[in-house]
């Protein structure tokens, strides 16, 4: 069975085969994230909506991943796609506070009122980074404990048993 659908999936991923190769010339492993390679190799998306990705051949996959999870909205939501437009016209990285973060860090604050100070980070692995200092300087422990295998972003301490 497991050869009948590595035979069946190279043949729906031709273009992907194609791109996986020059892209094993550009990246480490061929992929931008070891978690996403596979055997016997990636597909290659164009385009993504919803819940879905799309490869460069037109096959559609149901996303699981979402981003390293962070897509709770799924792929190119309407009102975020509107309202990132809107924002762009006024910038798109002030690097000091605006009128729309202190507004958010409202809304954050009345939601969760043990955050007694908000601090936003670019990245999940600079947040998680934040996160691990806090607790570390509040606890005055150095271990810490993570999900087993899952992603916690690029960073020593949390790279350990991550598949």
């Amino acid at each position: 069975m497991i050869k009948t659908s590595l035979k069946s999936y190279r043949k729906k991923t031709k273009k992907s085969s194609n791109l996986f190769k020059k892209s094993k010339k550009l990246h480490v492993n061929g992929v931008h994230h070891n978690i996403r390679f596979f055997e016997p190799y990636p597909f290659i998306v164009k385009a993504s909506n919803g819940k879905f990705l799309v490869d460069v051949d037109s096959n559609k996959y149901v996303d699981y991943w979402m981003g390293h999870w962070s897509l709770i909205l799924g792929h190119s939501p309407k009102d975020v796609k509107t309202n990132v437009r809107m924002q762009l016209e006024n910038g798109w990285m002030h690097g000091t506070a605006s009128k729309n973060s202190i507004e958010l860090s409202e809304t954050i604050s009345k939601a969760v009122p043990v955050a007694e100070k908000i601090r936003y980070a670019s990245t999940g692995t600079e947040a998680t980074m934040y996160a691990i200092r806090l607790a570390r300087t509040a606890t005055k422990r150095k271990t810490i404990a993570k999900i087993d295998g899952g992603w916690h972003g690029y960073t020593t301490d949390l790279l350990k048993t991550v598949n």
